[in-house]
């Protein structure tokens, strides 16, 4: 998965008892055992030679990658939401069923009230990719989330954030116009530029939602005006 040194590898065949939490509903445990087929975790990016992070807002001492087979891949979008919430690590779940998959990444820091319990602030569902046929759009993806081409490898979160942004950004990219330049650039390599850039194009996709959404002329011409706004600052940034 995203072209990972074999020194990660785990091939750790996941129990689907010890998959299912104790604590989830009645409904919803039936509901993972019935859709699940099985789960590996394949991948985990431990050691130091991407710097963990032991801070107030985060923990992370690895990064893991799950394969989930599932019969039906309509359930991704309903297992990547419980279970980016479940697993307190930084992780990317690749989930598939016979003909489809999807891949789920998640932003999550350490709770202010509760340094045991993680909040997911972002989470992101690809596109749905067809397996065993030529597909572009995933070509791109796994291009863009290729290891040896992350350029922020200070720790493991910026390393984790320069995936989920980049994934994020494909998924949008039609909201702003000059998106290849921002993933193609070097402003990955500094920490501080990434998470102003990010800010602002979650900030322009959401005016872009919106403005779909607005009923009145007033509405379009204030939703508009800030979207020019928000636009022009990316553009201020591909100056780097």
């Amino acid at each position: 998965m995203f072209n990972l040194p074999d020194e990660y590898r785990t091939d750790v065949d996941v129990m689907l008892k010890d998959f299912v939490p104790n604590d989830l509903k009645a409904n919803d445990k039936k509901k993972i055992k019935d859709v699940i087929k099985s789960v590996r975790l394949d991948y985990q990016v431990a050691g130091e030679e991407i710097p963990s992070v032991n801070n107030e807002e985060y923990r992370c001492q690895v990064i893991q990658f799950y394969n989930i087979e599932v019969t039906n891949i309509k359930v991704a979008n309903y297992l990547a939401a419980i279970y980016q919430e479940l697993i307190k690590p930084l992780c990317v779940i690749h989930i598939y069923d016979a003909k489809d998959e999807v891949y789920s990444l998640a932003i999550k820091r350490l709770s202010q009230t509760d340094n045991t319990k993680i909040v997911v602030e972002q989470q992101v569902l690809t596109d749905k990719y067809m397996l065993g046929l030529p597909d572009i759009n995933r070509d791109r993806l796994l291009a863009y989330m290729d290891y040896t081409k992350l350029k922020n490898k200070t720790d493991k979160v910026q390393a984790y954030k320069e995936w989920f942004y980049k994934a994020y950004m494909l998924i949008h990219e039609k909201s702003y116009k000059y998106t290849d330049k921002l993933l193609d650039g070097n402003n990955w390599y500094d920490s501080g530029r990434t998470a102003r850039i990010c800010q602002k194009y979650v900030e322009l996709v959401a005016s872009r939602g919106k403005l779909k959404a607005a009923v009145t002329n007033a509405e379009r011409m204030k939703l508009n005006k800030k979207i020019k706004a928000e636009t022009q600052e990316l553009t201020d940034f591909l100056r780097f």
